[in-house]
């Protein structure tokens, strides 16, 4: 499908509500630990699934091994902010983008300088004692030797990330549920429409339109009003940025 209907649909979209996927995340070299060969190397590695590892009861009752894997995987392949996600930044900077939406817990936008995200299961770079509140910085828990201990009180630092087990919190839900019953436009990024993130958020929308731009392609793509099977960050700079 020509450029020229994705750059029409985004200049005369009103508020866009941004969901961006895995794939963004992938794009910019994050770690997708559950996936495919990496799940399989982790447990291989570990001797847990990283499903195993990253929920509420293995960090209660195993939080060396949890650390040793947070820090050794997760916040070792943090990827960095590409063109597709400074694009995101650019349209927000121009008033079309009013919220981000996401899934991922590598702080991609936010580190980009996008200003409304919600980031459904937290993200890696806040950190706080959950005894005396003192927040620490991402570096502080991967450069620890062992586990991070609050340097004022000595208890150990939680990232505050929504682990397998717990519930999502509910503030989150309902800043997501109030930006897409506002929005004209839902742009999905790097994630189908059966997904979880796609699925979730799909039911406050009662916007004009629909936007997908997703490298597989799936039998609910009809959903959408607009489809470009490809990956974001090979089109969405080049409309936003030729601008």
């Amino acid at each position: 499908m020509e450029l020229q209907y994705l750059e029409n649909a985004i200049e005369n979209g009103g508020r866009i509500v941004v969901l961006m996927g895995r794939q963004v995340a992938v794009d910019c070299g994050c770690l997708m630990f559950r996936d495919g060969d990496d799940a399989y190397a982790i447990e291989q590695e570990y001797g847990y699934s990283p499903d195993e590892i990253f929920s509420a009861s293995f960090y209660n009752t195993r939080m060396d091994k949890f650390f040793r894997f947070y820090k050794e995987k997760i916040l070792s392949n943090v990827g960095e902010p590409d063109d597709c996600i400074r694009a995101i930044k650019k349209l927000e900077d121009e008033g079309k983008v009013t919220a981000v939406v996401t899934r991922s817990i590598y702080g991609l936008t936010s580190r980009a300088g996008v200003k409304n995200v919600i980031d459904f299961h937290g993200n890696i770079y806040e950190n706080r004692c959950p005894h005396c509140g003192k927040e620490y910085t991402m570096e502080y828990i991967r450069d620890s030797k062992g586990l991070p201990h609050c340097e004022d009180c000595g208890t150990v630092v939680r990232p505050q990330l929504t682990l397998d087990g717990e519930m999502m919190p509910n503030e989150k839900v309902t800043r997501a549920a109030n930006e897409l019953s506002k929005a004209d436009t839902m742009l999905v990024l790097g994630t189908s429409m059966d997904e979880a993130l796609t699925q979730q958020c799909i039911n406050y929308f009662s916007g004009k339109k629909i936007i997908l731009i997703n490298e597989r392609e799936n039998f609910w793509d009809s959903r959408a009003d607009l489809v470009y099977n490809c990956k974001p960050r090979d089109i969405l700079p080049r409309v936003i940025f030729k601008r």
